[in-house]
């Protein structure tokens, strides 16, 4: 009878619900094919730690990089799901990524998948798919990049068709000049302007919002040095009128009450 030679996925999907539950869960763990080239036409990401490594996916090429070695890239030569999971089989390297929340050992950063890697004999564990914005701030050290659309670099703004200020100091140690934004456990702020020491006038709550802290804001009061001088007051300014935050693309944005913006990125 045709029914007989019927494919086993195919007899899955006309189970009635409730008939052979045995069958049906086998069922539920058949391979079935995927692209192998992933979901979608982008770059898929994932990282761990102990030992770092970083890992990309894109048109079914796999590249996973450690620190004690040289990158490795081989070809996708099976795809398949199985339950949750998917699987990207090549010579060497098996990759499966499962859709349960990860959270990254070093930086605390929430992903939506966790991602295993099996690689010339070791397994790798870490997290990729997309970044989880966080609830809440609490205990995280960010440093500014951009202060009301003017780009930062050294502490300096960079030159744009509305500031003619120049990049006085190219050695990345003059990073110690660049605003910092220190967010305790409690949500209270410290931080350094780019010249002077702060600390409270803000407290950052969950979901995007901010208050003002009982007591006022106290900073030192050293001179700056040329340009950083411009830098920290266009900071200060837009830090005190803060009201509220939210995540973009793993950048912090703070906005004020008139609508400004002040844009950060995680160093822990």
């Amino acid at each position: 009878m045709r029914s007989h030679s019927m494919a086993l996925p195919r007899m899955c999907s006309f189970l009635a619900p409730g008939a052979a539950l045995a069958l049906v869960a086998g069922c539920a763990t058949q391979p079935q094919p995927i692209a192998a080239t992933g979901n979608d036409t982008s770059v898929y990401e994932a990282r761990g730690n102990e030992p770092f490594w970083n890992f990309s996916m894109a048109a079914g090429t796999l590249a996973l990089t450690t620190p004690d070695g040289p990158r490795l890239t081989r070809t996708v030569s099976h795809a398949y799901t199985r339950g949750h999971t998917r699987y990207y089989d090549a010579p060497d390297m098996t990759v499966t990524m499962t859709p349960t929340p990860c959270q990254d050992s070093m930086s605390g950063q929430q992903f939506t998948e966790t991602v295993n890697i099996t690689a010339q004999g070791r397994t790798l564990k870490g997290c990729g798919g997309n970044l989880v914005p966080p609830t809440q701030l609490n205990a995280t050290r960010w440093i500014a990049t951009e202060l009301d659309g003017h780009k930062l670099k050294n502490g300096n703004f960079l030159p744009d068709s509305h500031d003619s200020a120049t990049d006085e100091n190219p050695n990345p140690a003059a990073d110690m000049f660049t605003p910092t934004l220190d967010i305790n456990e409690s949500g209270k702020i410290s931080g350094s302007d780019g010249c002077n020491r702060y600390a409270g006038g803000l407290v950052f709550g969950s979901n995007g919002t901010v208050s003002r802290a009982p007591q006022a804001g106290i900073s030192t009061l050293m001179a700056c040095p040329g340009a950083h001088d411009h830098v920290a007051s266009v900071f200060n300014g837009l830090l005190k009128d803060v009201q509220s935050w939210r995540i973009e693309g793993g950048i912090l944005v703070l906005q004020t009450k008139n609508g400004k913006t002040l844009n950060l990125r995680q160093t822990f």
